[in-house]
């Protein structure tokens, strides 16, 4: 093998692990557009809410912010009224949600947040008969 070949062949890997992450920050960027819109929240009402600056909110879904912290993440899920893993893409392998599928399940998320304490066993009730027929 020669030396230019065996130069590409060690930067491949890490080509590829680069590009899977600019694809994963894309998808959380996209994942925390609309967890956001369907809170009907602008940028700048969920940095506030999230305690954090505007730019940031805006860098993350642009795909421009490619290493928020844990607890910057933390932050945000709480200024949506979400989970971290709510708006982590799920890296199994398992094909993804489509748009309107995850819109619903962002609304349904939304609206459990918001239901009162006996409300939401009710909504837990129907959402079970309706899952189970």
């Amino acid at each position: 093998m020669e030396e230019g070949d065996r130069q590409r062949s060690r930067t491949r890997p890490r080509n590829d692990r680069e590009a899977a992450e600019r694809r994963y920050m894309a998808e959380l960027g996209k994942r925390v557009r609309l967890a956001r819109e369907h809170r009907g929240m602008t940028q700048k009402e969920a940095a506030k809410a999230a305690g954090i600056a505007t730019d940031m909110i805006s860098r993350l879904e642009n795909g421009r912010y490619q290493s928020p912290g844990l607890r910057t993440l933390v932050r945000i899920a709480d200024g949506l009224g979400s989970t971290v893993s709510e708006l982590l893409p799920d890296i199994s392998g398992e094909p993804q949600a489509s748009t309107a599928e995850q819109s619903q399940r962002a609304r349904l998320i939304a609206l459990a947040h918001r239901a009162e304490p006996v409300d939401l066993e009710l909504i837990v009730e129907i959402a079970s008969v309706i899952v189970n027929r």
